[in-house]
């Protein structure tokens, strides 16, 4: 009598070997795959700027065309027991202040509008901008410049 095996013993020999290979292939995806929340970004529209007692956030420009006038929005954070005056100078000499008063927070444009007269770059381009106060000096910044669309609508130029 011959014996011939049975295909289920060697199904459960390679069963783990099978396992094993396959966490060590799925494994692999996590070594060229980063995590998303170790990389750092800005989950804003806009940029931050630091300027010692002042943080300011989402500092975005809303204009409708290049060369044209051009809304400043942003929050404003000031930690310092002075108010402040924050000056915006963009390119060709235009400039526009806001202030904020002492542990105050405020939004740019929410009551008045802080405007440009001009605004070098076009809707979906990079505007510089010198951000700064008497205390901080000035900082040169590249900010998004958007169209008013959307939430940004209220603040067209």
């Amino acid at each position: 009598m011959r014996r011939t095996s049975s295909p289920a013993p060697i199904a459960r020999r390679l069963a783990p070997v099978a396992a094993a290979a396959a966490a060590f292939g799925l494994a692999g995806c996590q070594l060229t795959s980063p995590i998303q929340t170790d990389v750092p970004y800005l989950s804003a529209d806009g940029v931050n700027v630091d300027l010692q007692d002042v943080q300011i956030r989402n500092l975005v420009v809303i204009a409708e065309a290049k060369d044209g006038k051009g809304t400043i929005s942003g929050a404003v954070v000031n930690r310092g027991s002075e108010p402040v005056t924050i000056t915006f100078a963009g390119e060709g000499g235009t400039s526009a202040t806001f202030s904020v008063p002492a542990y105050g927070q405020e939004q740019i444009s929410q009551e008045s509008p802080v405007s440009l007269s001009t605004v070098a770059a076009e809707p979906g381009g990079i505007a510089t901008l010198q951000v700064g106060t008497t205390a901080s000096g000035g900082n040169v910044v590249k900010v998004p410049v958007l169209l008013p669309e959307g939430y940004y609508e209220t603040l067209a130029p």
